[in-house]
């Protein structure tokens, strides 16, 4: 009795296991429609795009005031970059942020922590090579008392070619 049962029990484990891992690379489409943003959502884009401005004005104090202590970069196949190799990267005049835009938004919210993810689209140079594209980011910010800071950031590029469009303020449309 308990044979054929296990035996039943592991072919449909089988299958649906095969049906779901089929599926899991397929990229779904954009919705097209108009998304009004919830009050997480403006927030943080609100501060990804205060960090990418600070960037761009080389402004090293002011993106140190908006990490963690013990911020933390990870990026695929390199090593993690710790908070302070990280801001002097981004703020020496080898890197140079001419453009960007923040689009596909979406937060959850953990009590003090939250995790954002959005695509960063910039048009950039490091050291004189081009450093633009598109990027996938995962941010994790912890709340200290009334304010946000970036604890970890993790980024993978998606492209090299920039879409169309690329607007430093999202529209709401995007």
């Amino acid at each position: 009795m308990q044979g054929p049962f296990v035996f039943r029990l592991m072919s449909v484990l089988a299958v649906v296991s095969l049906l779901a891992t089929a599926q899991e690379p397929v990229k779904p489409k954009l919705n097209p429609r108009i998304m009004t943003a919830t009050r997480q959502v403006t927030l943080f884009t609100g501060l990804e795009i205060k960090m990418l401005q600070t960037i761009q004005k080389s402004d090293k104090a002011g993106l140190e005031a908006m990490l963690t202590e013990d911020f933390a970069l990870e990026m695929p196949n390199v090593e993690r970059m710790e908070g302070d190799d990280w801001v002097d990267s981004v703020t020496t005049k080898d890197f140079v942020l001419k453009k960007f835009g923040v689009r596909q938004v979406s937060v959850v919210e953990l009590g003090d922590a939250a995790v954002v993810k959005f695509d960063r689209l910039q048009d950039a140079t490091y050291k004189g090579a081009t450093e633009s594209g598109e990027f996938f980011v995962v941010d994790v910010w912890k709340k200290t008392g009334d304010t946000w800071k970036l604890a970890n950031r993790f980024v993978s590029k998606v492209s090299s070619v920039l879409p169309p469009n690329t607007d430093a303020k999202p529209t709401g449309k995007q």
